[in-house]
């Protein structure tokens, strides 16, 4: 049997309520030229049962024997890995139903490296925002084009763009030699740190090309469970934060660098990788600087991301300033927002004042789950035939 030319990927750990999903989004693609890799880091009986659902050549499962972190449950599901392009994807997401075709088609037609796109979002019913649960988020672009990979690291260091914008093995299909390299310059693929934010900066460091589709190709699922989400909204995320911590084994204090102040504060982690990747595998490169002004700057701009966590934001904001000997007061620093958040439904504009976003109401459609959503979303966005 020839090797498949795509890995899906879906490390899981204690997550047998949404994992059903995930899988099922996977298997379900079009083709016969891809394998679903489940690696399931020390759960219960319940994983391996709902892996048992499922009887399909193309799935594979393995179970760690004792708790893994989660950078080294990854690298065991790395190994797993026969395509030649690769995909990790969270056990609270899902696969768009025409994602692999579509990706089929645009590698068909060009040699990339990195073929990432900007993905949906579903927030699953017990989501830890409540004004979000059961709400699935649309964008309406589709446009494709390539990247200059140095470009946008540089744009990356001085906060121009995202992390959402970077070429994440959690957003992308990576090809096997791009993670060779990473794997030979770094010792591992997922070397340190969060594995999304680690991937997304070294595969652009190190990527011929890079190949950016605004269509989704998949759907980032917002479970309670989530741990992306308990940092976002850091006031309601205690619980997880504790728990991904002892799973890792350190707290923020040994997690986050020297330079920089210990929080859960999501532009401070973002700078953290900023400064751990380029330590490791770019440290002379002046191209690539992180300018802590800049990062002040993106924690006042998103000082009201969770309104009930502002004020020790501010702390944060004049504690790191002071460390770097910043006037903080030259900072621009909003005032603190309502904590009552609009309930988003229907077609929404952007900064542009253009209609650029569709929040649909999935509870009301009867949908409750991110593969459904998935199924939804296809439902409601416009057919695309690759050229």
């Amino acid at each position: 049997m020839n090797s498949p030319r795509f890995s899906i990927v879906i490390p899981t750990k204690e997550r047998h309520g949404t994992l059903p999903y995930a899988i099922r989004s996977a298997i379900d693609q079009e083709g016969q030229d891809f394998e679903v890799v489940v690696q399931d880091n020390c759960s219960g009986p319940e994983t391996a049962a709902v892996v048992r659902q499922f009887r399909s050549p193309r799935l594979k499962y393995a179970r760690s024997p004792y708790p893994l972190p989660m950078n080294e449950n990854w690298e065991a599901a790395l190994r797993l890995c026969e395509g030649e392009y690769v995909f990790f994807m969270g056990d609270d997401d899902a696969m768009m139903p025409d994602g692999l075709a579509l990706a089929r088609s645009i590698l068909d037609r060009a040699r990339l490296e990195v073929l990432s796109w900007r993905k949906y979002n579903y927030w699953w019913d017990n989501a830890v925002e409540p004004t979000l649960a059961g709400r699935l988020f649309l964008h309406l672009d589709t446009a494709f084009q390539q990247f200059d990979p140095a470009i946008l690291l540089e744009a990356y260091y001085d906060w121009r763009v995202g992390c959402d914008l970077m070429p994440s093995i959690y957003q992308a299909f990576v090809h096997r030699d791009l993670i060779a390299r990473v794997k030979a310059k770094a010792g591992a693929y997922f070397a340190v740190g969060a594995p999304d934010n680690f991937t997304g900066i070294a595969n652009a460091a190190m990527a011929a090309n890079i190949g950016w589709f605004e269509r989704g190709l998949s759907i980032c699922g917002n479970s309670g469970a989530s741990t992306g989400c308990s940092y976002y909204f850091r006031s309601k995320g205690a619980a997880r934060r504790a728990a991904y911590h002892q799973e890792e084994g350190k707290g923020i204090e040994e997690i986050i660098h020297p330079a920089l102040i210990p929080s859960v504060n999501l532009e401070i982690n973002f700078a953290d990788m900023q400064l751990r990747v380029k330590d490791m595998l770019f440290p002379q490169d002046s191209r690539f600087q992180v300018n802590i002004r800049k990062v002040l700057e993106a924690m006042a701009t998103n000082v009201n991301r969770d309104p009930d966590t502002y004020d020790e934001v501010v702390a944060e904001i004049r504690a790191l300033a002071s460390k770097h000997a910043i006037d903080w007061s030259s900072l621009t620093i909003p005032p603190k927002a309502p904590p009552a958040r609009p309930v988003m439904q229907g077609p929404m504009a952007g900064p542009d004042a253009k209609i650029n976003l569709l929040a649909v109401n999935c509870t009301q459609a009867g949908v409750h789950d991110a593969a459904q959503a998935a199924v939804l979303a296809s439902s409601i966005l416009p057919v695309l035939t690759i050229q």
